[in-house]
């Protein structure tokens, strides 16, 4: 006789395959979005470690001091949770009948700004401006788990001559006259030590000559 499975083990079954599928296919396309905007800049992929998984339109750009990818991910989602529990509790307490249905809507239209934060808006970022000399550096507002207001940005330009390059272990160090503009700590579980940090430090410096620091 062959074995049945009860409608729950059924359903729980389904809902694993369906889950494991989703990251699946989320993790190729993040691989594949990735490898697009390294398209033509091969030598920016020593940069990948301190990009703490942001997917950037400037191949070159560093993220310094940002939550993992994965906690970002997972804050954006309990983000839309929560939103859309409040809606609908307030739907409810106003007698609404489909309050479901607003929970469920609030929650989507929480979660695509959330994902988006998570994924292109970083806290604060660095970016090499060949064209006019200079580090175009920015930062944004953030709630707990790295989720950015992207309203909240703010940007300034540093002439590149007056930045200085620095490694400390696998932490890449931009100071201008002493002072810490940016400090981007490798991200991810990749194994990088020194030797990677100098690499991505050369390809900094090719890509936009800096004064080199100690």
């Amino acid at each position: 006789m062959r074995a049945s499975l009860d409608d729950n083990t059924r359903s729980a079954l389904h809902f694993i395959v369906l889950g494991l599928g989703l990251a699946g296919g989320l993790r190729l396309a993040y691989g594949l979005a990735e490898r697009w905007l390294l398209a033509g800049h091969a030598e920016a992929a020593a940069l990948l470690p301190w990009r703490a998984g942001y997917l950037l339109a400037d191949a070159h750009a560093l993220v310094p001091a940002a939550p993992a990818l994965p906690l970002r991910l997972a804050a954006a989602v309990g983000y839309a949770l929560l939103g859309g529990a409040l809606a609908a509790a307030l739907a409810r307490m106003l007698g609404g009948t489909a309050w479901v249905a607003v929970g469920r809507a609030v929650g989507a239209l929480v979660l695509a700004p959330a994902l988006a934060s998570a994924l292109f808006l970083p806290p604060h970022s660095a970016t090499p401006d060949p064209a006019a000399g200079t580090w175009h550096l920015c930062a944004r507002a953030a709630l707990p788990g790295g989720i950015t207001l992207p309203w909240t940005a703010t940007c300034t330009s540093v002439p590149a001559g007056a930045v200085a390059v620095h490694q400390r272990a696998d932490v890449l160090e931009l100071t201008l006259h002493g002072t810490t503009l940016a400090a981007a700590s490798r991200g991810g579980t990749s194994p990088v030590d020194s030797v990677h940090a100098r690499r991505a430090i050369d390809v900094l410096q090719g890509h936009l000559p800096a004064r080199a620091g100690p």
